[in-house]
């Protein structure tokens, strides 16, 4: 088990409580606040995004050490939700919000690259990870907190329902690890090169 560093920053305390205040604060650990928190700290000029339930709350841990180049996209499908962070994400000008279903933004980024997605989102949905992973840049960090079912063969097929904008990948182009005890937690990365196929070697001839 990982050692995590789960004090939250004062800017998520602010936020939460906002959000308490509007009945809309969402059940989060702030083990993948922390982790995500990380992760932005080493990308320069990133471009982030944490959607699902929470994607605002997470957010404040994103902007917690994400540098000023940087800019970071919460995208939240309550409305209650998206006025509460818009009015306290005010204060951040590398901070937006986004109303809208998660398949159609990714689809409608699909020309853009993220360097950190933070998924939320509870319930099995493959195509929405199957877009995310499209949308990610080399070098780039996935960071689901639901993924129990992930399957790097699902990558290798169109998400079922996504009309073919969900288009397969390359299973090799991915590492994935689980951490977290039994929180279906992982971290999928987009290799910055492709994988180099493996050689069988040949015996020696005299």
């Amino acid at each position: 088990m990982l050692d995590f560093d789960r004090n939250p920053p004062s800017n998520v305390a602010r936020i939460r409580a906002a959000l308490e205040a509007n009945g809309c604060a969402r059940e989060l650990s702030p083990e993948i606040g922390s982790v995500a928190r990380a992760l932005a700290a080493s990308k320069r000029a990133g471009s982030f995004l944490c959607l699902g339930a929470g994607a605002g709350e997470i957010g404040a841990w994103v902007l917690d050490t994400m540098d000023y180049s940087s800019g970071l996209v919460a995208l939240v499908q309550d409305e209650a939700e998206a006025a509460v962070l818009e009015r306290e994400f005010d204060r951040d000008v590398r901070a937006s919000v986004h109303l809208q279903d998660a398949a159609s933004f990714l689809v409608d980024v699909r020309a853009h690259r993220f360097d950190l997605i933070v998924d939320l989102i509870t319930e099995a949905h493959p195509k929405i990870v199957q877009l995310g992973l499209g949308v990610l840049r080399a070098g780039g960090v996935y960071l689901g907190w639901h993924l129990e079912r992930f399957s790097r063969e699902a990558l290798t097929q169109c998400a079922p329902g996504s009309g073919g904008q969900a288009s397969a990948l390359e299973p090799d182009d991915f590492e994935a690890a689980r951490f977290g005890e039994g929180l279906g937690a992982r971290i999928i990365v987009r290799r910055t090169q492709p994988a180099q196929p493996k050689r069988r070697s040949r015996a020696k001839t005299r």
